[in-house]
């Protein structure tokens, strides 16, 4: 829990996790960044860039398009962490450096509310599925970073990695706002851009300065992404996707249930893009039709029964069982098909409740955090 100024929260950032930056960014440097031209060991990705190279891209365009406060905790955090400078910024864009060293994608999430839960109550369920090691790593270096920051009322929680000190890309605040992001890999680009601001750190700043469902529906149709993304943004009233590019942004409606059903795994559905999604093989994407359909059918059976506890039964259910496909949700947890996606963590939220339930699958059963108990700004 951190609490102070954009500065004093870096500095008591790096001091408390300075042992868990500096093991993760070598971890990240081996296994990304060891070799270029597909030298490396034969279990470990090819990285198309050194940590040397993205270092240099991401000061260039990531951090110059931070905003003061958000580089002010940059800056904390190098006077006590021990790093450098320019690994704190390499360790803040962590997730941009495993996408561009190893492209690898996933997340199944949804939400529901009104008629289409037990109580009429707002929840969401998500898996954030990524690499093996992204996952195996957690056990170590996994961090729920709140922020409670002066001259505010609103604190945020994020659910992160030891390094990541403003991006984040599964985040609620204290006025009940939930947003998360889900790979749109059916319209990203063939090269991502790097001269903008960053997503993941923006996401910090949609939760710190924004309270509803209706206040992103007019700003974030605005906005450019530095990559394609799905946005879930959720409060306790509604809930509804936004598909995000570098060119354009828009909005969706909730499409199941009469409005109160909404789901993606990793395939934009707007028909600005002009995807054909039905004709996608089912493998594609790492079986995003079939994640996305598992989880709709589950929660459209007897609606009414919709709560947290049942979103926590389908995210604990496995997606590959005996090398078959099954009706469960998580994407791979055990090697028993060749894709490069493993279940991460998952998140099921109340944001009417500011309850969350975050589970790493192979290193913790789900649990329960209730956010009231930190956030100090309301």
């Amino acid at each position: 829990m951190l609490n102070g100024t954009y500065y004093e929260m870096g500095r008591q950032y790096g001091h408390l996790l300075k042992e868990q930056m500096a093991w993760h960014l070598n971890e990240l440097k081996n296994e990304f960044f060891v070799t270029t031209a597909g030298n490396n060991p034969v279990d470990q990705p090819a990285p198309l860039m050194n940590h040397k190279e993205l270092t240099k891209m991401f000061m260039a365009g990531y951090y110059n398009a931070m905003p003061y406060d958000h580089k002010q905790m940059l800056k904390g955090a190098t006077e006590t962490s021990g790093l450098s400078f320019e690994d704190v910024v390499f360790m803040e864009y962590m997730l941009q450096a495993v996408i561009y060293s190893a492209g690898i994608s996933g997340c199944t999430s949804a939400a529901v509310w009104g008629e289409a839960s037990r109580d009429g109550r707002l929840y969401t369920g998500r898996n954030h599925d990524f690499g093996l090691s992204w996952r195996e790593r957690l056990g170590r270096i996994a961090v729920v970073r709140i922020t409670n920051p002066a001259n505010s009322d609103i604190s945020v929680a994020a659910f992160t990695r030891a390094g990541q000190l403003t991006t984040a890309i599964d985040l609620i605040n204290s006025k009940g706002l939930y947003i998360e992001f889900n790979n749109a890999d059916n319209t990203r680009p063939s090269s991502l851009p790097t001269n903008m601001r960053a997503t993941d750190n923006l996401a910090f700043s949609l939760v710190s300065d924004y309270q509803s469902v209706e206040e992103l529906n007019v700003i974030v149709p605005t906005m450019k992404s530095n990559d394609a993304l799905l946005m879930l943004a959720a409060d306790p009233t509604e809930a509804m996707y936004f598909e995000l590019s570098p060119n354009l942004s828009v909005r969706t409606e909730p499409e199941l249930l009469d409005g109160q059903l909404t789901s993606r795994a990793n395939q934009a559905l707007h028909p600005v893009w002009n995807m054909d999604v039905d004709s996608d093989p089912e493998r594609a994407i790492a079986f995003s039709k079939i994640r996305r359909k598992n989880m709709v059918e589950f929660l459209s059976k007897d609606p009414s029964t919709n709560d947290d506890a049942k979103m926590r039964a389908f995210l604990s259910k496995e997606i590959i069982v005996d090398g078959k496909v099954s009706d469960g949700a998580a994407c791979i947890m055990e090697p028993a098909v060749k894709v490069e996606d493993w279940t991460s963590y998952q998140t099921v939220t109340i944001p009417a409740e500011l309850k969350v339930y975050w589970r790493i699958p192979t290193h913790t059963p789900w649990l329960e955090i209730d956010l009231k108990k930190f956030f100090t700004n309301k």
